[in-house]
């Protein structure tokens, strides 16, 4: 048995509204066990027979667009590949009295993270931003999560890549719970 964490890009868009108790139900009847949906927001932790990352996602994907008739993207790691995440997320919040978000970029490859960098606008101040793979970690100040350049860039890759952020709290959350499945 492998352990997967699966974050999908949304599951409210489009008008297509996925609850976390049905995405549990509609992963199991799909031959994922155990399910566990984590914080009403698109992460899933699985157990698969599948043996890559690669495998999950289609399986997802295809159980998704089956399920609500349209394609609903999502990004798939293991174990190793969250761990090394947050082992090398590269920033450690300086003490300068600025309160901060730290955020990981989830992406479905190296090269469309360095594209989404490669055409980002200017940091705001007391923002950090670096690839870490197919990720993009991005540190910003607490209030500017959506309003900054960065953030906006970040919304507009999205309509046009598959792109799903998350807060590194709940990158830790999933890997605990990836954990006690037996990753």
């Amino acid at each position: 048995m492998n352990f997967y964490a699966v974050f999908l890009r949304g599951v409210n868009v489009g008008g297509v509204k996925i609850l976390m108790k049905d995405l549990a139900t509609l992963l199991q009847e799909s031959g994922f066990a155990p399910v566990k949906t984590l914080l009403a927001s698109g992460n899933v932790v699985v157990g698969a027979a599948e043996a890559t990352p690669s495998r999950v996602k289609d399986a997802v994907e295809q159980a998704l667009r089956d399920r609500y008739g349209r394609d609903i993207g999502v990004i798939v790691q293991d174990g190793d590949q969250l761990e090394s995440i947050t082992e090398h997320y590269p920033f450690d919040s300086p003490e300068d009295g600025v309160q901060r978000h730290r955020y990981l970029v989830l992406t479905p490859g190296e090269k469309e993270a360095a594209a989404i960098l490669g055409s980002a606008p200017d940091l705001g101040d007391s923002e950090r931003v670096a690839q870490l793979g197919a990720c993009i970690c991005w540190e910003v100040p607490r209030g500017d999560s959506l309003g900054s350049p960065l953030a906006k860039h970040f919304a507009k890759a999205a309509s046009s890549t598959l792109v799903t952020t998350r807060n590194m709290n709940t990158i830790d959350k999933v890997l605990v719970a990836l954990r006690a499945l037996g990753r």
